[in-house]
């Protein structure tokens, strides 16, 4: 979230050693001013909710109060108004699925209200949200409440495995070698991994290596340098990537941002 220290308040944590194969972290958010921000395109779906107030996507629509995101390709505008409180899950590749059990590619480039997918309880948690004396506290109950729902839950095995792969793996490996690795037919695992992780493995490696080259990037970074270490061929790859993902070059973005 782009915002100043004092307009937003943040307390994030890992969480405990059950849900980490699930979950990679959890935040709690409190706006004291109204707040504009821009969230770049992401490999994690996220839970959250919206214990106080309401915020609005760039098209105006408030965002449901107990809301999934699954993964975004595309730069995305919010509008924060003044003492918003959400509390947030961000799920590894293989956690959303594990957890919220219902097909992952339905819901890539979309917020979605979970009441749409769940029981009554993700409102009541909220109302248990709202009731709390701080940041951790809400954070404690966040966390009890995915501890509730992990019942004998488990990650994809082979999909953690191809996500590790594509993690690792140099510029210009193909989708036929991670089938190989994998032991699936290629359509085979395109179809378990949309399920799984919601877009395709070459549309999430696409994505990797644009979220790689984000966190790589410091002021006066040369870009043709950055690109090879966030794994692309070559800085026109690079190029094309990042104005079909934010909508700008990497070089308007970063002298601006």
């Amino acid at each position: 979230m782009s915002a100043t220290s004092s307009a937003v308040q943040m307390l994030q944590r890992v969480p405990c050693a059950a849900l980490r194969p699930f979950v990679s972290r959890l935040m709690a958010i409190d706006c004291a001013t109204a707040v504009q921000d821009a969230h770049l395109p992401d490999t994690a779906a996220v839970l959250a909710f919206s214990f106080r107030e309401r915020c609005l996507l760039e098209d105006g629509r408030a965002v449901p109060a107990v809301a999934f995101t699954g993964l975004y390709d595309r730069l995305r505008a919010h509008h924060h108004p003044r003492g918003h409180g959400v509390v947030l899950a961000k799920f590894t590749p293989v956690g959303a699925a594990a957890l919220l059990h219902p097909p992952q590619d339905a819901f890539a480039g979309a917020t979605v209200d979970l009441d749409d997918l769940s029981e009554r309880e993700p409102q009541r948690l909220n109302e248990r949200l709202a009731a709390a004396p701080d940041a951790a506290a809400r954070l404690d109950r966040l966390e009890a409440y995915l501890l509730q729902r992990l019942g004998d839950a488990r990650p994809d095995p082979l999909i953690a495995a191809a996500v590790d792969w594509l993690r690792r793996a140099p510029a210009g490996a193909r989708i036929d070698a991670l089938s190989r690795h994998i032991g699936l037919s290629q359509s085979a695992l395109e179809r378990r991994f949309r399920r799984i992780v919601g877009v395709a493995p070459k549309k999430y490696a696409t994505m990797l290596r644009l979220e790689r080259a984000l966190s790589l990037h410091r002021p006066g970074a040369d870009l043709a340098e950055l690109a090879l270490s966030a794994g692309y061929y070559d800085q026109a790859h690079f190029n094309h990537d990042f104005r079909r993902a934010v909508g700008r070059s990497p070089s308007a973005y970063f002298g601006t941002a």
